[in-house]
């Protein structure tokens, strides 16, 4: 078999694949603004260990941060920093602020924050 042919069939199956998981997770969605930014508040442990990973460990460090401790040498070690003690504070801060948002209904930080402090 000809590799174009084997890269298509993968290419092929993958995407019907990403297609499938996308069209079943849409069927138990609900369609409100929390459902939407929030997932409903129903993320466990693990999924929310990853979306906070994808945020600290965004486009910069795997595009810019290589190219920026290329230019720059040494001094590029606080990528490893913020990754590693960036996120630390929302240990204690992420339970707490997790009960406040479903206490009030905050979604977003400008609501907390609003809610919290009115001005």
């Amino acid at each position: 078999m000809e590799r174009w042919v084997v890269v298509t069939v993968i290419i092929a199956l993958y995407l019907g694949l990403t297609l499938t998981i996308g069209l079943l997770a849409g069927r138990r969605s609900t369609h409100s603004v929390t459902g939407y930014v929030a997932a409903d508040r129903s993320f466990g442990l693990l999924v929310m260990y990853f979306v906070t990973g994808a945020s600290v460990f965004s486009a910069f460090a795997f595009l810019g941060g290589p190219g920026w401790a290329y230019s720059r040498g040494a001094a590029a070690f606080y990528i490893l920093a913020y990754g590693a003690l960036g996120m630390a504070p929302f240990y204690w801060m992420g339970p707490r602020i997790a009960a406040l948002g479903r206490r009030h209904g905050y979604v977003t930080q400008a609501q907390l924050i609003t809610g919290r402090f009115p001005s």
